[in-house]
């Protein structure tokens, strides 16, 4: 059998576009010489790959979707033997691809980790949606992945790396100011400024409200800290902000009341796929990371 990784390839493209002339124009070759490779790749297989309708239509049968997914998972090996034979070149010359849906503590953290490996490169992915949090991982899109909620799939590790407590901001002069703490369902009747309804923290925010027993009133939504503490600060409703944030934001003449009761925490999880090649930068980078957020949990 002489398969050849080009025929390997184009049977991917043949078989994602169902269609002969699509698939010749995307690759930019002839499309006789592309049914002819496709001909070619069936006969060194044994069996049909394709149910044919027409000249140029045709579709995956059973046997080829077994093969396109052997194939798949033949690509992906070589990808990852590629990525530790680049490797082998040393962590300085390595990259990191991070999704966060949390990203506020990330540049102190990025700081903190070129200051001693200035050569390692980063692209940051801000994400909203567990669901795309899971897709990006899976599809190998990001390498490690920053979030307010776990990510529940069995191909994927979610590591808790830290708790921190969320505080209740009030506007200056609120009634409740310089309380030691409150019952979260003292303010059921007054307006909340929210996080936007696709953040994580703003569906464990939601259900802190319902252990209080009330449905929050939003008046404002925004993704913005800034924004938020803005709004809170002229009067407009109170927010839930973490503990993190009340160091990088102009928090200046907030209250800051401890919520007693329910219990307002919340923890940050690291997320990877538990089987697949994570390069040098990334190991390295992800145990920078449990340490430095553990250590301050």
């Amino acid at each position: 059998m002489v398969m050849q990784l080009r025929q390997l390839e184009y049977f991917q493209v043949v078989a994602r576009l169902e269609n002969m002339t699509r698939a010749a124009e995307e690759l930019h070759i002839a499309q006789p010489s592309l049914s002819k490779m496709m001909s070619r790749l069936e006969e060194e297989v044994g069996v049909p790959l394709f149910e044919r309708y027409g000249r140029k239509r045709l579709r995956l049968n059973q046997s080829g979707k077994c093969f396109l997914e052997r194939i798949r998972r033949s690509f992906s090996e070589l990808e990852q033997g590629l990525s530790e034979a680049k490797d082998m070149a040393g962590l300085e010359g390595g990259s990191v691809v991070i999704g966060a849906t949390t990203s506020r503590m990330l540049p102190k953290l990025f700081e903190g980790y070129l200051v001693k490996h200035r050569h390692v490169k980063f692209r940051l992915y801000q994400v909203t949606e567990q669901s795309e949090i899971q897709e990006r991982l899976l599809n190998g899109n990001i390498d490690l992945c920053l979030s307010s909620l776990p990510i529940q799939q069995n191909a994927i590790h979610c590591d808790p790396l830290m708790s921190e407590e969320i505080f209740l901001a009030v506007p200056p002069g609120h009634r409740l100011s310089g309380s030691d703490g409150i019952k979260l369902s003292e303010i059921a009747d007054e307006p909340f400024i929210h996080l936007t309804s696709e953040c994580g923290l703003r569906e464990i925010t939601n259900e802190f409200c319902r252990q209080a027993g009330f449905n929050a009133n939003i008046a404002f939504e925004s993704n913005t800290a800034e924004v938020i503490c803005s709004l809170v600060k002229a009067g407009f409703g109170n927010a839930f902000i973490p503990e993190y944030w009340w160091g990088g934001v102009n928090t200046e003449s907030l209250g800051k009341l401890h919520i007693n009761n329910p219990v307002c925490k919340r923890t940050i999880w690291l997320s990877w796929v538990k089987d697949r090649y994570l390069s040098a930068a990334t190991q390295d980078f992800k145990t920078y990371l449990v340490s430095e957020l553990k250590s301050k949990s």
